[in-house]
């Protein structure tokens, strides 16, 4: 149970609660006047000590008049036109704001050939990755691309300097290709051995230049093998195309010794029938096959023209000359050699007979020169002699047994001095400085003479 004093301030509480609520409620009262209104309340801006001391909204000390829209105009019940007006009033829009509003966009058109220049666009990039992907699969395949393994792509080839580090004290120029006799520095202290400096001959880098084409030399067998191989691949891909029936199977290829295993019934039929049609196979398969060869066969003219070709390469590679002294040319048959030779190698020089002795000159390329020397110093054989046409029924041969051919010189020339082949005969020395002097190499006779 609760004791007096403290039942006797509860109901103090209680009560000042009650004497609030009432105040609040008197207030309000007073600022609604009976008519629904707002009415002006003396000293509401001012706080008082009574009641709960707030002040009065400032909208509720003055009476607010709504605001009225000028005229009766309802634009929502406006009458509709029979066309369309730009200036009609929008209910929904702010007829204040007259810049905003969406405007047109104007129709943008293609040029003509715009999509054609892309696709030739695309397809020329398309044609470069095709063309560098090839490039490099030639040069991986020739072993000049960068090892990945050894991180070699992470190191970009520098190209070769214009002057090397160990020229530049003795040049005064910045390029190899301005060389000359004024540009080089002699009587320089700082270069003092000018004189002996040799420049090499610079070399194009590898990934500028193309890799020539090795040609490799292979052994009997190995071209065995490799043709062996061909043959197969080419009877494979006949064979698949005839299961594809892309193309009719060869007929039976019928001989005398598989004649009763091919053609059974029809050879024990009528055997001297199905012989004879065999053998006619048989001579009719080997005439297709001569007429294949025959057609291969190059004409005369596309034979010399082959030749030719093949000795024009071989020049390229050098220009040489042999010189031989042959003592006795007596004997006709060695003299057609030597000419016939010489005509069918395509070289040029001279054959001069003489009683002293015979000197033979030629030039070409070093395979013919070989070819030429070997035919002169081991194929031909000078000790023989034969008996000349027309010639008398008394008529003594030479005695040829101590006749030979030596080589005097050989070496490679810088030009040739002849422009043909020939042979003249002269009856002295005289004659020979002559004809030399010409050509100016009187020097090979000089040799020739001294020679053992």
């Amino acid at each position: 149970m609760l004791s007096g004093k403290g039942s006797r301030d509860q109901e103090d509480i209680i009560n000042q609660a009650k004497q609030r609520l009432l105040k609040r409620k008197r207030l309000q009262n007073d600022v609604l006047s009976p008519s629904g209104t707002l009415s002006t309340i003396p000293n509401a801006g001012k706080p008082s000590g009574k009641g709960l001391g707030v002040e009065l909204h400032p909208l509720l000390r003055k009476v607010v008049q709504p605001t009225v829209s000028q005229g009766s105009h309802n634009p929502l019940k406006q009458k509709v036109r029979k066309w369309f007006d730009p200036a009609a009033i929008n209910p929904y829009l702010n007829q204040q704001d007259t810049t905003g509003g969406r405007k047109s966009k104007p129709l943008t058109f293609n040029t003509h050939g715009k999509y054609i220049a892309e696709g030739e666009r695309l397809r020329e990039k398309l044609r470069q990755q095709k063309m560098e992907q090839e490039l490099f699969e030639q040069n991986r395949a020739q072993g000049l691309t960068a090892d990945e393994d050894l991180g070699e792509q992470a190191y970009k080839p520098e190209y070769p300097p214009a002057v090397e580090w160990w020229d530049k004290p003795y040049l005064s120029v910045k390029s190899y290709d301005q060389v000359s006799e004024s540009t080089l520095v002699l009587d320089n202290e700082a270069a003092p051995v000018s004189i002996y400096i040799q420049h090499p001959v610079l070399l194009p880098p590898l990934w500028d230049t193309e890799a020539e084409d090795t040609k490799v030399y292979l052994t009997k067998k190995e071209m065995k093998r490799k043709r062996r191989n061909e043959r197969q691949q080419k009877l494979k891909i006949k064979q698949d195309r005839i299961k594809l029936g892309l193309d009719p199977p060869p007929p039976p290829k019928v001989k005398l010794s598989n004649l009763m295993n091919v053609l059974t019934n029809e050879a024990i039929k009528d055997p001297t029938a199905v012989e004879k049609q065999v053998r006619q196979e048989v001579e009719d398969r080997l005439k297709r096959h001569l007429e294949a060869n025959e057609a291969r066969k190059l004409t005369p003219e596309q034979r010399h023209e082959k030749i030719h070709t093949k000795n024009i390469k071989q020049l390229l590679k050098g220009l040489y000359t042999a010189v031989f002294k042959v003592d006795k040319l007596q004997n006709p048959q060695h003299l057609y050699k030597i000419d016939i030779n010489a005509k069918q190698l395509e070289l040029v020089g001279i054959c001069l007979t003489n009683a002293k002795f015979n000197l033979v000159i030629v030039e070409g390329s070093h395979k013919n020169i070989q070819f030429y020397k070997k035919l002169l110093l081991n194929r031909i054989k000078w000790s023989e002699n034969v008996m000349p046409k027309n010639a008398p029924a008394d008529y003594e041969m030479e005695d040829n047994s101590d006749n030979r051919c030596q080589l005097v010189w050989e070496g490679e020339i810088a030009e040739f001095k002849f422009k043909k082949w020939s042979i003249m005969r002269t009856r002295n020395e005289d004659d020979v400085f002559s004809i030399l002097n010409e050509f100016r190499i009187e020097n090979y006779w000089r040799q020739a003479q001294v020679a053992e």
